[in-house]
Formats: structure tokens, sequence, C-alpha cells
């Protein structure tokens, strides 16, 4: 089956939108309304607005939603990035959720922490309506071709969710790769770790991307192969600098490896390119803690606590781990 263009999707798509409920978070209501009446203009019906997170997290609560617009900046100390990092931590959103972040942040750091977070798009202001309908159907004619995975991965009928994946693969090659990603996550989650490198080898064969290597580095790292796996990893880093999870993955060989050293200066060239990343921020604390460099696990910790107020990310031991390493260093104010 070829590859449908854009006009095609929404023809597929189109009686589907009065049926997705939309959530928009933005702090301003005038910006609310705004996006809203665009949406309805687009013919989506049933749009909902929230101020701040709070009020998000309440509404996700009660209800599913299919489509989450966030601002990126919000006004209750938290912002859109990691408003997506929360609500995917507590398993509030599920795989077929668009969830797309508009911001007016062009800073490096900003883009790339964005990415790294796999939203489904991020989006500059000012939006025209054109592009926010061509970005929406495009996201859920994705989420259309994938439902079928998504749907038995989210009832753990993993085996079933692959054939939907091998389904994918066959009859509808624009998604190919998605469905191929997919595929090697789960036998990889399945402990089938030679069959995902025979998946993640046969995406090298067509196309070298980051994804790809570091699904094989995985799948040789936990069989054994440190070696082999660290050096595809730092190839990552070396060609694809934005991949920030090939950070964390040779902070894991190192670590195999007993080099707290370089697992920790792993983990703080991550941290240093997204610096909003409360699990990373921890890992540098936690790392540098056993390596005993409580400077550098203090002000991980701190950057936790100060990025994880109000927030559902915080826990018990980041107060705790903040408190032990402050003694270790004599700091008792």
């Amino acid at each position: 089956m070829p590859a449908l263009d854009y006009q095609d999707m929404l023809l597929v798509v189109q009686p589907s939108l009065s049926k997705k409920r939309v959530l928009i978070v933005d702090r301003h209501a005038p910006a609310r309304d705004s996006l809203r009446a665009t949406l309805h203009s687009l013919g989506f019906v049933d749009v909902h607005g929230a101020g701040d997170s709070a009020e998000a997290f309440r509404q996700i609560h009660a209800e599913r939603f299919d489509i989450i617009l966030s601002d990126y900046v919000l006004d209750d100390g938290r912002d859109g990035q990691q408003l997506l990092e929360e609500l995917r931590h507590s398993h509030l959103i599920q795989l077929s959720t668009i969830y797309i972040i508009i911001s007016s942040e062009r800073g490096y750091t900003n883009v790339v922490s964005l990415a790294e977070l796999s939203p489904d798009d991020f989006l500059i202001k000012p939006i025209a309506s054109e592009l926010l309908q061509a970005r929406l159907v495009r996201a859920v004619y994705k989420k259309h071709v994938l439902r079928k995975i998504y749907e038995h991965i989210e009832h753990g009928a993993l085996n079933d969710a692959i054939e939907a994946c091998d389904r994918v693969i066959q009859q509808q090659p624009g998604y190919m790769y998605d469905a191929l990603r997919l595929k090697g996550d789960l036998l990889h989650s399945q402990g089938k770790t030679r069959e995902a490198e025979v998946v993640f080898r046969s995406v090298l064969e067509g196309r070298v991307v980051p994804w790809a290597k570091m699904g094989l580095a995985t799948a040789l790292r936990d069989r054994g192969a440190l070696d082999e796996a660290e050096q595809l990893a730092y190839q990552v880093t070396q060609d694809a600098p934005d991949y920030l999870s090939a950070y964390d993955f040779l902070a894991s060989v190192h670590e195999a490896q007993g080099r707290l050293a370089d697992a920790q200066h792993s983990l703080q060239r991550g941290a240093d390119a997204s610096p909003h990343n409360t699990v990373r921020q921890r890992l540098v604390g936690d790392v540098a803690a056993r390596n005993k460099d409580f400077l550098a696990a203090e002000k991980a910790y701190s950057r936790v606590m100060e990025r994880s107020r109000g927030s559902t990310l915080r826990t018990m031991d980041d107060f705790a781990n903040l408190s032990r390493v402050l003694v270790e260093r004599g700091n008792f104010a």
C-alpha cells in the first residue's frame, strides 16, 4: 500500500475529529479561547481548557483525552515538558494520546529537552490554523495506523502487539520504521534479546538512525557484550549528540564495568544538555554520591528538589538524598 498524502490522511481521519476529546493547557484564558475557536473551525467539538497543570491533572484523572495541547510555560512552577514527564510517570496518558507542546521558546536547550521527551510534536508560536490542522491530521493519522499495536500493549497482549507490528510493516510502508521500533522494544521487553537484535540490525541495513543503534546496543548489553554496546552508544553521542538517552545508556554500561567516574561524566553530559530532566538529574546525584563527589551530588539533588516542587515527581528519597550529601559535606545549616 503506497503512503498516503496529506489530503488522503484528512479523508481518513476527518470523520473522527468530532469525536476526539481535546484538552488545552495554557495559563492565559484568551489564548485558550483562541485555540479552542481554531479547533472548532477544524472540526473538533469536545474541547476543554485548563489554566495550570494542577487543573490539567484533575481533568486527566477524571476523563481520558485523545489530544493534549500544552503551552510550554505554565503558571504554577511547572512547564509543558514537566507536565508530560509527570503524566507519563503517573501512567495517566496512553500510548494513543497525542501530546503537543506549543512554545515561544526557540532556545537550543528547550528544543533538545522537548525532543528528548518525545512529544508527538511541538509548535512555535504564532501558529497558523493551516499549520495546526496539518500537524494534527498527521498525528491523528499516525495514531490511527498504530492503534492496534497500542491497544494490545495496553491490554498486556504483547505477542498480539508484535503481530500487529508485522501487519503495519507489510501494509503501511510510511510507518514501517515506527512499527519496527515498537517491535524491537516489545521483543526486548519479553527477554527475546536475540530476536530484538535481528530487528534493529535489519533497520540499520537500510537506514542508520540513532534509535536503532541504541536498540541494538541495549540488546548487546543485556546479553553481556558490554564493549560492543559501549562502542555503539559512543558512536551515537558523536553522530547525534542530541540523542540524550545514549548518555544514560553509556552510564549504565560504565557502571556495569565498575567505572563510576565515567558513568557520572556521561550522565552529566546529558544533564548539561537537558537540565530540566528530573529523572536524569536524580541519576547524576545517585552516581555522584556513590563516586563520593558530594558537591556534584548536592548540585544534582538540589536541582531535583527545585524542579519537582509541588510535583508528583518528588519523593521522600529526594529529601533524604539531599540531606545525606549535605551531612557528608559537613553542611548542617
